[in-house]
C-alpha cells in the first residue's frame, strides 16, 4: 500500500496537487479527498505566510536617503549668512532636526514612519519657502513615507487575508496523514469492489509515488 514519500514543502505541494488531480472525481473516496482539500488549502495558505515579503526594506532605504539628504541640507544651511527672519526660521529648523535627526533611521520601520510623519508636520507649519534649498526636500519625503505606509499596510492585508493558518512547517502533518488516509480508502475499495476507474487511478498514484522517490 502506498504512502506519501518524505518531501520537502515545495514538493508536497506539487504531490498533492497530482493526488487531487488523480481523485477529484472518485466518488468512493470524496469524503477523503474533501479532507485532503481541506488541509491542502491551510498548507497554501502556510505556505503563503511562510513566502510572503514586500519591498519595505527598498522603500525604507529610500526614505532614510531622504532624511539623510535633508538633514545634511540644514546642516549646509547653518554655513550660508543668513539674516534676520530667515535665520530665525532656519534656527526654528535646526531646533526641529536636532530632536528628529539622524537617529531616524535607527528606529523600528512603525516608529521611523510615526516620527517621520510628525518631524513633517511640524516642519511644514513653519512655511519654508525662504529656504527654498531645504523645502523642496519635504514633498519627496513625504511621499517615500507615504509609500512606506501603503506598502506596510497592504502587506499586513495580504497576511490576514491568507487566513488565520498555522505555518506550513505546522500545517504539513495534518496534510499528510489525509493523503494516507485517502490512500488507505482507495487501496481498500480497490480489493473490495475491483472497479477499473479505481485500479487506475490508483496506479497513477503508485506512478506519481515513485517519481518523487
Amino acid at each position: 500500500m502506498i504512502k506519501v514519500p518524505k518531501l520537502r514543502w515545495a514538493q508536497l505541494q506539487s504531490f498533492t496537487e497530482g493526488v487531487l488531480q488523480t481523485t477529484k472525481d472518485l466518488a468512493e473516496v470524496s469524503a477523503q479527498v474533501a479532507a485532503v482539500e481541506s488541509h491542502f488549502e491551510a498548507f497554501k495558505d502556510g505556505m503563503t505566510r511562510s513566502a510572503a515579503s514586500s519591498n519595505k526594506p527598498v522603500l525604507d532605504r529610500t526614505r532614510d536617503v531622504l532624511n539623510s539628504g535633508f538633514f545634511k541640507g540644514v546642516e549646509s544651511e547653518q554655513q550660508f549668512p543668513h539674516a534676520g527672519a530667515v535665520q530665525q526660521l532656519l534656527d526654528q529648523v535646526v531646533k526641529i532636526t536636532s530632536e528628529y535627526g539622524f537617529g531616524l533611521s535607527k528606529l523600528s520601520y512603525d516608529e521611523q514612519t510615526a516620527q517621520t510623519d510628525n518631524m513633517l508636520k511640524e516642519l511644514e507649519a513653519l512655511n519654508l519657502k525662504s529656504l527654498p534649498a531645504l523645502s523642496r526636500w519635504l514633498a519627496p519625503i513625504k511621499a517615500a513615507n507615504d509609500a512606506f505606509k501603503s506598502t506596510s499596510e497592504a502587506y499586513i492585508k495580504d497576511l490576514t487575508a491568507s487566513g488565520e493558518t498555522v505555518a506550513a512547517t505546522n500545517a504539513a502533518p495534518a496534510l499528510v496523514d489525509a493523503v494516507n488516509n485517502l490512500f488507505t480508502m482507495l487501496f481498500a475499495h480497490v480489493q473490495i469492489s475491483g472497479s477499473e476507474s479505481l485500479i487506475k487511478a490508483y496506479k497513477e498514484l503508485i506512478t506519481l509515488m515513485e517519481a518523487y522517490k
